[in-house]
């Protein structure tokens, strides 16, 4: 994480001498306490500064500086990718239904019978199916899917930023990791919670 100017020059001064209150900072850098509220706000946040009640802020350490937030940005996904849940294309929704529940996933990819990716189902497409058909077992994954090409796909080479930015996008919770060289050949998934685990891990 990058520090703003001033940001750096109170973490400076609390690293000199500490404690100090947020009127004493705020007097050294000829400023109000309104206008470094939020500065002080973020610093504790990620414990580069204690905030000590009655007694003013205090240096805690610059451990969180040290973060290479841009490597963590940058990886690619393929480093924390998972496995795609699939379903053939002539399976019944009884069978999708099933099996989304089974593996716990919010999205089957759906394969032809030559294992191209043709199209996905989500939890919504099935509860709408399974709302609108009295007969689950009449059904294909074929009907309900949402098809190609209205599917955003990656590839294991793009980078967790990017990936991020392409679910937020596109308001999706998970999106199919393709080999670059065959576009309709699925080899995992990436999703919105995986992008905050690996966060919370690295953290």
């Amino acid at each position: 994480m990058e520090f703003t100017e001033r940001q750096q020059r109170i973490v400076k001064m609390l690293k000199a001498k500490s404690p100090l209150t947020g009127e004493k900072i705020a007097g050294q850098l000829k400023l109000s306490v309104p206008t470094i509220r939020a500065d002080l706000r973020l610093l504790t946040a990620v414990e580069v500064l204690k905030a000590r009640p009655k007694v003013g802020y205090v240096y805690y350490g610059d451990s969180k500086l040290g973060v290479d937030y841009a490597n963590l940005y940058d990886q690619p996904i393929s480093t924390i990718m998972q496995p795609a849940a699939t379903i053939k294309d002539d399976a019944t929704l009884q069978a999708a239904i099933s099996k989304l529940f089974l593996q716990d996933v919010g999205t089957l990819f759906v394969l032809d019978q030559t294992d191209q990716l043709v199209g996905l189902i989500s939890r919504k497409d099935l509860l709408r199916a399974s709302f609108n058909n009295s007969n689950p077992e009449s059904v294909l994954a074929s009907v309900i899917m949402t098809r190609m090409p209205n599917i955003v796909t990656v590839t294991a080479d793009t980078t967790v930023k990017q990936a991020g930015q392409q679910l937020l996008k596109h308001k999706v919770d998970s999106l199919p990791v393709v080999d670059k060289s065959a576009p309709k050949s699925v080899i995992g998934k990436i999703t919105k919670n995986r992008i905050f685990q690996h966060f919370i891990e690295q953290a």
